[in-house]
């Protein structure tokens, strides 16, 4: 498993998978932090979004490209059939939210299928205060 840096998202676009409506105030706030970063990101949601200001892919089909990095805030057990899919279509840099979501069943599909992981909240790396504080304690660095 790769330590979260700047490089991770190397290429400047990364694919948020689980830009959430019910928690639409996080997404937001991961959202907002990436791009003032100069990185593009594709919000993807099957069920949409209620943020009218950020558009939301339904599908991978309908994104204008896929990038090669991916973040992935979804519930534990729901990650691997989406690792899969990824894989399928070029994702080679996945960053899981937490733990629970990157058990080790997860990882060992990722690195069987080539592709390098993290695991840590894109604020650590793109945020300020105390989240830049906890980034630092668990090794993120900018």
């Amino acid at each position: 498993m790769a330590r979260l840096t700047r490089e991770f998202f190397g290429g400047g676009e990364v694919l948020f998978v689980g830009y959430s409506s019910r928690n639409a105030g996080f997404s937001r706030k991961v959202y907002e932090a990436i791009t003032a970063a100069g990185i593009r990101v594709y919000p993807l949601n099957p069920k949409g979004s209620g943020d009218p200001a950020v558009k939301v892919y339904r599908s991978l089909d309908e994104l204008p490209a896929v990038p090669a990095a991916a973040y992935v805030l979804l519930g534990a057990g729901k990650a691997g059939g989406v690792v899969r899919e990824l894989a399928a279509r070029g994702v080679k840099r996945v960053l899981f939210h937490i733990g629970k979501t990157a058990d080790a069943v997860v990882l060992a599909e990722c690195r069987a299928l080539g592709m390098e992981t993290a695991v840590a909240c894109p604020l650590m790396l793109f945020g300020g205060g105390i989240h830049w504080l906890h980034g630092w304690l668990a090794g993120v660095r900018r």
